[in-house]
């Protein structure tokens, strides 16, 4: 039997569930099988061409709406369609899963709290499948005894992410890029700490960020590192100030460049100028869409050791290593049980690895070429949506 999905998240391009709600759409589509949306798409955000091909998806959207609309307050049951659910921390869904319910219901999660009382066990258990984006988070689970659990990993999109010629926009600077939503769990600290050291060796370094946050009030978790105990402050704008925060950690006005918010068309030209990326993240629940982007523009990627990128690292005999890793991890403090897998990435071996890819350059695109040619390989969204929809059947 074929099985027709219905989505309960946006569609859009700027963040990482719009992006796999997307891809996932446009392989339906391809498929003959286009999902219903039960979430109104943002297609002011997409690139043309997908927003071509995604368009004729509205009208179903809007014919559920008028449906639900004439059952105020009562759950609608849509016989011909699984639902997938969109999950967050805690396993809590939003609203349209509160209203709709499907033939199956399928949970769709990368989560990074790691807390499961009671409640969340039941919540998690209440689905008829979970699908997560990490071997990280269906460990946790399989700990729980939830088994029922598919796994599917997410990519890029060759035709927006990919090696570009550089423009000399920084000139002979030595760029180290950093990208991530400024919070506690992306060790945007640690960056700070350890670019300030290795700028202080080689001058000619400048640290280029993506750090914005379009939930601000999420940032000022950053506090909770002895390294940045003051958090960045939130301007009149509603964004953060970036830049004064850099400042007040110590690193040289002239050494650091704030990017803003970043659209999906700058990512490849940005990386084209940067000698390094750096992902010294605490905790990902699923294989971190930034560091993937910077490997499939075949820039030199350090990645921590832990959690949901251990499933980008390649350190074996048949696969040369594809990146730069951090393996002096420590673990975090887990009173609460919210945190296990979290780990503490070394200041000092960041520092080193960044020395490394300094001095060898040869070394580093040969690491770079690997990660590429990996990313390129295996990790698409074309790659995800057919393993996310093969992982969704119930």
């Amino acid at each position: 039997m074929t099985q027709n999905l219905a989505l309960t998240w946006q569609l859009t391009e700027i963040h990482g569930w719009g992006l796999v709600g997307v891809h996932t759409a446009l392989h339906l589509i391809e498929q003959g099988r286009p999902p219903l949306l039960l979430e109104k798409p943002a297609m002011s955000t997409l690139r043309p061409e997908n927003r071509m091909a995604l368009q004729s998806l509205e009208g179903g959207y809007q014919r559920v709406q008028a449906l639900a609309a004439q059952h105020p307050g009562k759950t609608i049951l849509l016989q011909e369609f699984d639902v997938l659910h969109a999950l967050g921390n805690g396993f809590t869904a939003g609203p349209p899963s509160e209203r709709f319910r499907g033939r199956a219901n399928v949970g769709v999660i990368a989560y990074e709290d790691t807390l499961f009382d009671a409640e969340v066990l039941a919540r998690a258990r209440s689905y008829d499948k979970l699908v997560v984006h990490s071997a990280y988070n269906r460990q946790l689970l399989a700990d729980q005894g939830i088994t029922n659990v598919g796994v599917a990993l997410q990519g890029i999109d060759p035709s927006e992410i990919g090696p570009m010629p550089r423009t000399g926009r920084y000139g002979d600077r030595f760029v180290v890029f950093s990208g991530g939503k400024l919070e506690f769990r992306k060790a945007q600290d640690v960056v700070l700490t350890a670019f300030r050291i290795f700028q202080q060796r080689h001058p000619e370094a400048l640290l280029v960020t993506a750090w914005h946050n379009v939930w601000p009030a999420l940032s000022q978790s950053i506090a909770e590192s002895p390294l940045t105990p003051v958090p960045p402050e939130v301007g009149g704008d509603g964004r953060l100030k970036i830049e004064e925060w850099a400042l007040r950690y110590g690193v040289p006005e002239d050494a650091f460049v704030d990017l803003g918010f970043v659209g999906r068309g700058q990512i490849a030209p940005i990386l084209a100028e940067c000698q390094a990326a750096v992902f010294p993240n605490r905790c990902e629940g699923a294989t971190n869409l930034v560091a993937m982007e910077a490997m499939g523009c075949g820039v030199p990627v350090i990645l921590s050791a832990n959690t949901g990128h251990l499933d980008l690292i390649r350190p074996d005999a048949a696969n040369p290593d594809n990146c730069w890793t951090l393996t002096r991890q420590t673990p975090m403090p887990n009173p609460k049980g919210n945190r296990t897998g979290w780990m503490e990435s070394s200041v000092e071996e960041l520092v080193e690895k960044l020395e490394a890819i300094h001095r060898d350059r040869a070394e580093a695109k040969a690491r770079a070429d690997r990660a590429l040619a990996f990313i390129r390989g295996e990790r698409t969204w074309s790659a995800f949506a057919a393993a996310f929809v093969a992982a969704c059947a119930v």
